[in-house]
């Protein structure tokens, strides 16, 4: 009855994915009875193996596609598969049909009630930790582009780890950002919840200025002036360390640090470093404004916040509008189709090999085909890996607990331990949720007197459980990230042609509306170069990969991302520009290029064509952004304009299919 209370509380915790208090309520009140009738008809099905093989898959199928109506509807329909599979585990013959559904559906309700409690006395603390998270995060980044201070690092490296956190940066403030202004519209309004929106759009400018943070000092600035150059590094330490600790309850308990901005700009430079000093005084301003931005953290507000930008999703319950908006998915072209399809032949074939072969906890195949599979196969082969590693290394920790043959009385610890820290990891560290979920298993089964019975089945269940979804993804449609790269490309290319058409017509007409769509297309382009990085990350974690393949990826990432900081820097100076005859024909001259590599790129579809041609300027490509990173602080925007123009037609060049 515990393992059924405490797996019925996980499943219970994955349909919790509302960040409104009344929607968790009604997901709740549809998750009970679903729970309670999904076991119910597993345990009545489980004797019959061929219905229960149809039932699982007509079943798994629908509870897949609820994702069509909602995405809550889809984490409810994922937890029900979820407890259905852990019925499975469960049962034993001779037991009431009712018994496994009641203890599962009453663990659901004990977590139920300790969230109830935790929105009672720790309200919005969700959001809160997702804070803490972004705020860390934007300090990691800060002393990543500090680096350079310290240590001699290759630009590709720095790059990296910049673009890394600058994509979990991006997906943190996002799901933030849905979580509060679905809480505002649903009329859920507090001082708390303001102040949380307001630390979260201080972290969208901070974020916006780390953006243009690249500085590595020559050998000669560094020889010359090392105390300086210390003192730059301890001013971006202590604010990093700031950053790190800073949150919403604690900002009025904790100074922000002292910094001499003004005696780091008056610093006694000698002549012949003047040039190269440059570029560590534009340091120095843009750490300035980010230390100003931090000020405004323990400034309160009676600002009363828009709430218009996300709407909750509330699912229509008109049946035809449901019908139709389901028959409308049913084909591969749709992406909730080709998941259900995969989930539900990953299932249905699970079962029939447990079931043929009579594997011992074979069940677990199934649990195991369902937490690992994705929508691609790059996420789907990395979280093989994290259910792999995380399985064995779980289990090595088991061999060790029964040979010392851990006492009876610790085992209940154990098992307490491992479900809080699974509940604390299984968002952000999937690997180690799955060490904790194998250490839990064990201690609960041990306690029932089978923990050395489960060393081999849960292995061998694993091994199973994680090829059968590669196979489907493989089968039905893989994504390989290297054939969806050049649709992307072209995607964060026509973006940053919307961004300069929005930027005219504001220099044109200074007002609120020109101002907000010109924000909104500078926030597409960061969204579609972060995809593009994305993209990168998505081959590395791709089996077969090829290492010439990636590379081409990464210098079109890095190009695009040195087109993007150009743009940060217009949009900096957007107030102080004008839209004159210089300023209009070099805007005129930059869009013309973006739309020539917009053409180029739209008629260079194939993957091997695009990188095929790349590899011939690979080397030209490489120095021109080397060139623009160690210039563009010291640039007026009329040169800015230029030098894009300039990147923009190397760029295309390198595409340009002599054939087309």
């Amino acid at each position: 009855m515990g393992i059924a209370f405490s797996l019925g509380s996980i499943s219970c915790g994955f349909a919790d994915t509302s960040s409104v208090t009344k929607y968790r309520i009604l997901d709740f009140c549809i998750a009970i009875p679903v729970f309670f009738l999904i076991s119910l008809g597993t345990e009545a099905v489980f004797p019959h193996s061929v219905l229960f093989v149809i039932s699982l898959t007509v079943v798994s199928f629908s509870l897949f596609m609820l994702a069509v109506l909602s995405p809550r509807l889809g984490a409810i329909g994922f937890a029900s598969i979820l407890l259905a599979i852990y019925a499975m585990l469960l049962h034993l013959d001779g037991r009431p049909i009712w018994l496994v559904p009641l203890w599962l559906t009453c663990g659901a309700l004990w977590y139920i009630f300790w969230q109830a409690l935790a929105i009672y006395f720790l309200p919005n603390q969700e959001s809160k930790d997702i804070l803490s998270d972004l705020y860390q995060a934007i300090a990691k980044k800060l002393i990543t582009h500090d680096h350079g201070f310290i240590f001699s690092s290759d630009n590709n490296e720095l790059f990296i780890k910049s673009a890394q956190l600058r994509s979990q940066i991006a997906g943190l403030s996002h799901t933030l950002e849905g979580r509060i202004h679905q809480q505002f519209t649903a009329g859920e309004d507090s001082a708390k919840l303001q102040d949380i929106y307001r630390f979260l759009k201080v972290a969208e400018r901070i974020n916006e200025q780390t953006r243009l943070l690249y500085f590595i000092p020559t050998s000669n600035l560094k020889q010359t002036c090392p105390e300086w150059l210390d003192k730059i590094h301890q001013a971006t330490l202590k604010i990093s360390q700031y950053l790190e600790q800073v949150t919403v309850d604690n900002v009025h308990r904790i100074n922000v640090p002292s910094i001499d901005f003004e005696g780091l700009r008056q610093y006694t430079i000698q002549e012949n470093i003047k040039e190269e000093a440059l570029a560590a005084l534009s340091y120095i301003n843009k750490l300035d404004i980010i230390y100003l931005t931090l000020q405004q953290l323990s400034q309160q507000t009676s600002q009363t916040l828009s709430s218009s930008i996300i709407k909750p999703i509330v699912v229509s319950w008109k049946w035809r509008e449901l019908a139709s908006k389901l028959t409308s998915q049913m084909t591969l072209k749709s992406s909730y189709f080709r998941h259900a399809l995969r989930g539900t032949l990953s299932l249905a074939t699970g079962l029939i090999i447990v079931r043929t072969l009579n594997l011992d906890f074979g069940f677990w195949t199934l649990m195991t085909s369902l937490l690992v599979l994705r929508p691609n196969l790059s996420m789907t082969w990395t979280r093989l890996l994290q259910r792999l590693t995380g399985t064995i290394c779980g289990l090595l920790v088991v061999v060790a607990l029964l040979h010392f043959q851990v006492s009876t009385s610790i085992l209940p610890f154990i098992f307490c331990i491992a479900v809080i820290l699974f509940f604390h990891t299984s968002a952000r560290h999937y690997g180690f949720a799955v060490f904790c979920v194998t250490l839990f298993v064990f201690a609960g089964f041990s306690l029932n007197g089978q923990g050395d019975n489960i060393l081999l089945p849960r292995l061998d269940s694993t091994v199973l459980g994680v090829f059968l979804p590669l196979l489907f993804v493989f089968i039905l449609s893989p994504g390989w990230n290297k054939k969806l790269f050049p649709t992307q490309l072209t995607a964060t290319t026509t973006g940053y042609i919307d961004y300069l058409v929005s930027l005219k017509m504001y220099l044109a007409e200074k007002s609120d509306c020109t101002a907000t769509q010109l924000q909104r297309h500078y926030q597409d382009c960061v969204v579609n170069d972060t995809n593009l990085f994305d993209h990168w990350m998505g081959y590395l974690g791709e089996p077969h990969r090829k290492s010439q393949t990636g590379e081409h990826i990464l210098l079109c990432s890095r190009s695009s991302n040195i087109i993007l900081r150009i743009l940060t820097q217009l949009n900096e100076n957007k107030q102080s520009l004008s839209l004159d005859s210089t300023i209009n024909s070099d805007l005129d001259s930059v869009i013309t290029s973006l739309t020539e590599l917009d053409k180029t790129l739209k008629k260079s579809q194939n993957h091997t064509e695009l990188f095929k041609h790349i590899s011939k300027q690979e080397k030209l490509i490489y120095q021109s952004f080397i060139y623009i990173e160690n210039e563009i602080y010291k640039l007026d925007n009329h040169t800015l304009l230029q030098l894009l123009a300039k990147e923009v037609d190397l760029f295309t060049s390198a595409i340009k299919v002599n054939n087309i």
